[in-house]
């Protein structure tokens, strides 16, 4: 199984009681991701863990996996990646983006300046903002109306429009 098949859905955290639930922060929402199986980054391996179940626990995923039995074992998974294949995932409605998609993409301002790569995006609750690196300096890019104006995946490349503040002094 190869990354390029694969799809982040989130880190664990840490664990959760002595039998073994970890903690999963998740990339997004998973309400119509399929458990079966997820893949755990270890290194450059990916672990494949069958899924015994999960739930949601305070804004995180609490999950069992098959050959973590302990809090021990569970400890040894914190801060790993978790993968799920892409056919365990629905496509993305029109106009909407998975944050694996935008990752590695290109960031320009509406009169084409450079702005970065985007390194990460995360929530805030209210709103995702894209963290970018580039000629700029590292970015902060609220993924709203007003600021996005235009995604175009296949030129890996998002059209910005710059708030004033947005850019580091």
């Amino acid at each position: 199984m190869s990354k390029e098949e694969l799809i982040p859905i989130g880190k664990i955290s840490g664990v959760h009681g002595i039998r073994g639930e970890v903690k999963l922060a998740p990339y997004g929402p998973l309400e119509d991701v399929q458990w079966g199986t997820v893949y755990i980054a270890s290194g450059k391996a990916l672990e494949p863990r069958k899924v015994l179940s999960s739930r949601v626990h305070k804004g995180v995923y609490l999950v069992f996996l098959e050959g973590v039995p302990d809090r021990n074992t569970a400890e040894t998974l914190a801060g790993r990646e978790v993968f799920v294949h892409k056919s365990g995932i629905p496509e993305a409605g029109e106009d909407e983006y998975y944050y694996a998609d935008l990752v590695g993409m290109e960031v320009f301002t509406e009169e084409g300046k450079p702005v970065g790569k985007v390194e990460n995006v995360f929530s805030t609750g209210s709103n995702d903002v894209l963290e970018t690196s580039g000629p700029l300096g590292d970015v902060l890019i609220p993924a709203i109306e007003s600021v996005i104006i235009r995604v175009e995946p296949e030129k890996r490349k998002i059209t910005v429009r710059l708030m004033e503040g947005l850019l580091p002094d």
